[in-house]
């Protein structure tokens, strides 16, 4: 490796380093950090260039750091956290009135949140700081400790959350209903009529994003009981790795969030559309539709809190309907 010119590596990149190798997709690390994915390309670029390695390989299932980004990595984390640590030094006086709030929520129903909910802070005029990241399956533990705010996640009933804790609040937000399919935008299934039997002779991805039990899908249920043949592929929890498996496969995904659609919008090579709710009603006959739910401790106090929670809620209706 040459000499690095540490003056030319901005924390821009050093972040943008550190997320690529985090969630392996430049797509969703442009919507989670808000710089257009052009910015991200040069940043890598520039990066590559100061290492003189390539650091990340591009693959189906988006970029893999390879053995040198392994090096960096732990290295350019313990920066940003030096970064993070003198920012907060330096705003020690403005600290005591400015709250910030840990928020975990699936990747599907988060997207379009940064920028409404920081649009609802400004015109509110609150002293508010928030990070969103995704719901995990150690994010109920967190919630529990403190170190997590607020957790919006899905699931059939909330008989097993409420046995985790009993400072634990379970609000009910949306019934998740519908199915959305997304599939390569050359899928053959799109020139076919779109069935619960036509999607099953597929390969089936199953992606439980966000929700709580991490169990089998509704689809995967719904075929179980029916008999129906169902080659489920392979199991995936990031909306990230599931577009990448995705495109250019025959592989299928079906998911119960609306919102999939202005995520799709900035994905190129795929397609998503809604079930016709006659197929719909066909399955939730059978197998119990999921809920979204949002999950605090009732012992959070801090300042605002209150006030985010329901925007949240606010949001989630819009971003789901």
């Amino acid at each position: 490796m040459r000499d690095i010119s540490f003056s030319n590596l901005d924390l821009l990149s050093i972040n943008i380093l550190v997320n690529l190798y985090e969630y392996k997709s430049a797509t969703y690390v442009s919507n989670k950090l808000n710089v257009p994915a052009p910015k991200i390309s040069r940043c890598l670029k520039h990066a590559r260039e100061i290492f003189g390695n390539e650091l990340f390989i591009r693959k189906k299932y988006g970029l893999i750091p390879n053995e040198f980004a392994g090096k960096v990595y732990p290295i350019a984390k313990q920066i940003l956290e030096c970064s993070n640590n003198l920012q907060q030094l330096n705003g020690e006086v403005l600290a005591e009135h400015v709250h910030d709030f840990e928020i975990v929520a699936p990747d599907l129903v988060s997207f379009p949140f940064p920028k409404m909910l920081l649009t609802s802070i400004r015109d509110a005029g609150k002293e508010v700081n928030f990070n969103i990241s995704p719901w995990s399956k150690s994010s109920l533990k967190h919630i529990v400790s403190g170190d997590i705010d607020i957790g919006l996640c899905c699931c059939k009933t909330v008989a097993n959350l409420e046995t985790i804790d009993e400072n634990l609040a379970i609000v009910p937000l949306e019934k998740l209903n519908k199915l959305f399919l997304i599939c390569d935008d050359d899928h053959p299934i799109l020139k076919e009529d779109i069935t619960l039997e036509s999607i099953a002779k597929y390969p089936y991805v199953n992606s439980n994003i966000g929700d709580a039990e991490q169990r089998l899908s509704t689809f995967q249920e719904y075929c179980c009981i029916n008999n129906i043949p169902l080659n489920t592929e392979m199991d995936l929890n990031g909306v990230s790795s599931l577009f990448e498996y995705l495109r250019k496969t025959d592989a299928v995904a079906l998911l119960p969030y609306s919102s999939i659609y202005n995520v799709i919008n900035s994905t190129p090579g795929l397609h998503a559309c809604q079930l016709a709710k006659v197929e719909s009603e066909r399955l939730y006959m059978e197998v119990k539709a999921p809920t979204l739910y949002m999950i605090y401790n009732r012992n959070n106090h801090k300042m605002n809190f209150h006030w985010l929670s329901d925007r949240l809620q606010d949001l989630v209706h819009t971003a789901l309907h």
